[in-house]
């Protein structure tokens, strides 16, 4: 991404879709955590930003992509552990493979292989993890582990299925990360991306930058589906699908209280401001990730490579 001048005004360009003019949801809170590592300095959080033409949000400025990389490489596998929790994501896209033929399916970012080891056993189950301690784990589980990234896959490696769960907010480059993943889905096969939905009116109007979903210093790259759609258009492939989701499924009651931590916490952070306590970090992620499960906020995209007659 970068930034030009237009009208004696600095302009953000849309990392997303290249688009010149996006518009600040404001700043997003410094962070001292990364994939479950703590950091120290805390990352700067940068702003949340929003395209005027394709919906889709980011966070600038970044690290670098090799800055990225290092941190990830070092994460242990204990980060994205789910303790038994019920994620709406898995579920859908299990259920949605239960209709559709093929052999062999590829998770991107497989993590421990927690998402892999539910799918059928008809599949051959592959993965792609930069955590070194983490794809051992997933090894462990009978997953084949192909490399860190995509970059690691021979061009003949393709796949009735690939799939990305929580991954694409992780990337800079979205649309180079789409073309090489839908490089390896066989002919009318399946690309498969879960991810967080920038068109989340709670996200996009009430909360912005301010909203849980923003605060992980990983998280900086939030395509709309207006996005899947055009870059579809652009390759000829039938329209994406998409269904939303609550990140987890939770009863109405602990929705109420998540809430009401997350206001709880809010005051207690900016007290601990006013004092400039060390603890402030903490007190975010406690504030932050309180809301998860409690909106509509994420959608699974499905595409299919399958050309348009």
């Amino acid at each position: 991404m970068s930034i030009i001048a237009k009208s004696h005004k600095a302009v953000v360009r849309c990392r997303v879709c290249g688009h010149s003019d996006a518009e600040s949801l404001g700043k997003i809170a410094d962070c001292g955590e990364f994939a479950g590592q703590h950091i120290s300095p805390p990352i700067k959080g940068g702003g949340l930003w929003l395209c005027k033409d394709c919906g889709s949000m980011f966070r600038h400025p970044t690290l670098s992509a090799n800055d990225y990389i290092s941190l990830y490489e070092q994460a242990p596998s204990t980060v994205w552990v789910d303790n038994g929790v019920e994620r709406n994501d898995f579920t859908t896209i299990y259920a949605y493979l239960k209709s559709n033929v093929g052999d062999s399916i590829l998770d991107v970012g497989c993590y421990t292989g927690n998402f892999l080891v539910g799918v059928s056993n008809k599949f051959k189950k592959f993965g792609i993890e930069p955590s070194d301690l983490a794809s051992r784990e997933a090894a462990s589980k009978g997953i084949s582990i192909l490399g860190k990234t995509l970059n690691d896959l021979d061009s003949d490696q393709v796949f009735d299925v690939v799939v990305a769960i929580d991954v694409i907010e992780h990337v800079l480059d979205v649309e180079n990360f789409l073309s090489q993943a839908l490089a390896h889905v066989k002919e009318n096969g399946l690309l498969v991306i879960s991810t967080g939905n920038p068109g989340c009116f709670f996200w996009r109007k009430v909360f912005k930058s301010r909203f849980w979903y923003n605060y992980f210093a990983e998280h900086v790259t939030f395509p709309s589906y207006k996005y899947y759609i055009d870059f579809s258009n652009r390759l000829g492939l039938q329209i994406p699908e998409q269904i939303r989701f609550k990140y987890l499924e939770l009863k109405p009651v602990i929705r109420l209280s998540m809430l009401l931590r997350y206001s709880i916490s809010q005051a207690i952070q900016k007290a601990m401001k006013m004092i400039r306590c060390t603890a402030v970090h903490r007190i975010h992620w406690f504030a932050y990730v309180s809301l998860i499960g409690a909106f509509t906020d994420h959608h699974v995209i499905i595409f299919r490579k399958s050309k348009l007659c």
